[in-house]
């Protein structure tokens, strides 16, 4: 049987209301609250069901946690701001039953053209990801470390470099709608995700490649940036330079070897 989990932190009622419509009673359900104290008073919450408060820890530790408390070895993880079929998750789970050779499948989100059922690819985004917890247990889980950006990309080099079977099935489509699910402050969540973009950026190709390579591939953003940021102090434009600022920041940090500090 399957496992569904979900990472809430401020989550506009909304989108949380419409992906447990999408998920039958057969299912349990693990929520991850990284707010620690999100109202699901007004949701329709079945009764297998197990909300989990936790300090925000972030999207990967967040699932990571509910792997732990998962006693399926499979897994569904979905995004907050994912559109899905009503029968999407049920499909899904029948069609990996007849393909059990793999650590992760996730469906088509508009970035796989091809007539394959599988298309083995490690290089890309994960809004659904099911674990197949057996195999992918070897490698363990999301590095903790990534607090936003790159934790799929880095589990997925690290399946490759073992060679765990990371899979696409272009023919379950789903539409990944790429926005924040929380729902104030928006600047500020803009400026936040901006340093963790480039704090896991160069923490990915530091960890995974080299220091050097990691500054091959940050460079020319950092000075893009930092040009972009005095552009826009002597236009005066706070906005735009708190958002190259952080991304300055963000960098700069992990350059450093500081940790991933910066939370809402």
């Amino acid at each position: 049987m399957l496992s569904i989990i979900l990472v809430v932190y401020k989550t506009e009622p909304e989108k949380l209301k419409y992906i447990l419509g999408r998920i039958d009673k057969k299912y349990s359900i693990i929520i991850i609250d990284n707010s620690t104290n999100y109202n699901f008073s007004n949701l329709k919450i079945s009764k297998k069901t197990k909300i989990i408060r936790s300090k925000n820890i972030g999207n990967g530790a967040g699932i990571n946690l509910g792997l732990k408390h998962c006693k399926t070895n499979y897994a569904l993880y979905a995004d907050l701001d994912v559109t899905l079929k009503i029968d999407f998750i049920d499909k899904f789970q029948k069609f990996s039953v007849k393909n059990k050779d793999f650590a992760i499948m996730m469906p088509n989100h508009g970035n796989i053209n091809s007539k394959k059922n599988l298309v083995e690819r490690y290089d890309d985004e994960g809004p659904v990801m099911l674990f197949n917890k057996k195999i992918l247990g070897k490698i363990g889980f999301f590095d903790e470390k990534f607090f936003l950006y790159f934790e799929e990309m880095d589990l997925f080099f690290r399946c490759k470099k073992s060679k765990l079977k990371v899979f696409y099935a272009s023919k379950f489509r789903i539409k990944h709608n790429r926005e924040s699910s929380i729902s104030s402050n928006k600047e500020k969540i803009k400026n936040l995700r901006a340093w963790h973009y480039m704090w896991s950026m160069f923490y990915f190709y530091n960890k995974n490649y080299s220091f050097v390579d990691a500054i091959k591939k940050i460079y020319i953003l950092l000075i893009k940036d930092i040009f972009m940021m005095l552009v826009f102090l002597f236009l005066i434009n706070k906005i735009e330079f708190n958002l190259r600022f952080n991304r300055v920041y963000g960098v700069i940090s992990a350059i450093l070897g500081l940790k991933s500090f910066k939370r809402p």
